[in-house]
This record gives structure tokens, C-alpha cells and sequence, in this order.
């Protein structure tokens, strides 16, 4: 077995930045260089926060310089080399990191949070239905398009009371769907 690798911070430092693709070789062009980039980033948070660009633009773009957008479509919807998951937030993510991500999906299967969601989920399991085969037939669809079929509206004292198509959303994006 190899001895330690010992690093000096300043030699940690370097390696962590270039790492990230902020110094050092540049990667490729187009989409073979945002496949390199996302193969070393591994994760791309998604916020919806949009004052100059979207955060995952602003990454890939301070990797990239210009890029075509449409390679980023062409990755997620078309090859599905990416998928979008709750990594430690709103995330995009590659595919072929999905067996560490399935096993968060399946512990929050089991445990989902709290017993109001448990309870709330249990109740509108043919809105569950209904919402997974929708968008299995349909695709990617924006919430307002997917008819409330609760049977059970979700309370809540905050912003997602009432908000029974957007709670459902939120539980299958974090669990693995069967």
C-alpha cells in the first residue's frame, strides 16, 4: 500500500481550485467539456434565485466561459446523463452517481420526515398515482400543469398550505418511486 499523500495548504489549496476547473487546464469545448466539468463537480445546485442567471448557469459558465445551454438540455432530458435530486439541496446530479443517491431515496421512502407527511401521503396515495403516471406518460411538466387530486389537502401554518400538488411533488423528488 502507497504511503500518505502529504500536502502542504498551500498545495491543498491549489488542488482544491483546480479541482473546481477555476485554474489550471481548461476543459473542452462544448458538450465534452461540460461533461468533463460536471464528471469533476459531481453536483450543480439549483436555486431558483435568478438576478443575474440561475446558479447552475453561473457554475457551468464560470468553468466554460459561453456554453450552449441546449448541451445542458441535451444531458439532462434527452440523454439523461443528468438527473435533477435533493443532493444537500435542489440539486442536478449524474446519473452515474445514482446508487449513492438511492439509498437516501429509499431511507426517505421509509421514514418520510415527519408523521403529518407520512399520515398526509398514506391518505392521497391514488393523488400519488395519479401524479407519477401522469408524468410518466407525459414528461417534465410545471406544477400548474398537474391537476390537485388530493383527497387529503395539506395544512400547514406557512406558505405550503393548500399547496397539495407542490407538497406531492417535493415527497417523490426525495424517494425512490415504486
Amino acid at each position: 500500500m502507497a504511503d500518505d499523500l502529504v500536502l502542504s495548504l498551500p498545495q491543498a489549496r491549489r488542488l482544491a481550485v483546480r479541482s473546481q476547473y477555476l485554474a489550471g487546464p481548461e476543459p473542452a469545448t462544448g458538450i465534452d467539456g461540460m461533461r468533463q466539468v460536471l464528471r469533476g463537480l459531481r453536483v450543480l445546485q439549483i436555486d431558483p434565485v435568478n438576478v443575474v442567471a440561475r446558479s447552475h448557469l453561473l457554475v457551468l459558465w464560470s468553468r466554460l466561459g459561453g456554453f450552449d445551454r441546449d448541451d445542458l438540455d441535451t444531458l439532462r432530458w434527452r440523454e439523461r446523463w443528468l438527473f435533477e435530486y435533493w443532493a444537500h439541496a435542489a440539486s442536478i446530479v449524474l446519473t452515474e452517481d445514482y446508487p449513492i443517491h438511492r439509498a437516501m431515496m429509499r431511507a426517505y421512502s421509509v421514514t418520510v420526515e415527519s408523521p403529518q407527511k407520512r399520515d398526509w401521503l398514506a391518505a392521497n396515495e391514488e393523488f400519488r398515482r395519479y401524479v407519477l403516471n401522469l408524468l410518466r406518460d407525459s414528461g417534465p411538466l410545471p406544477g400548474d400543469a398537474i391537476e390537485d387530486r388530493s383527497a387529503v389537502g395539506w395544512v400547514s401554518t406557512g406558505w405550503t398550505n393548500g399547496r397539495n400538488v407542490e407538497r406531492m411533488l417535493d415527497i417523490l423528488w426525495k424517494q425512490v418511486s415504486g
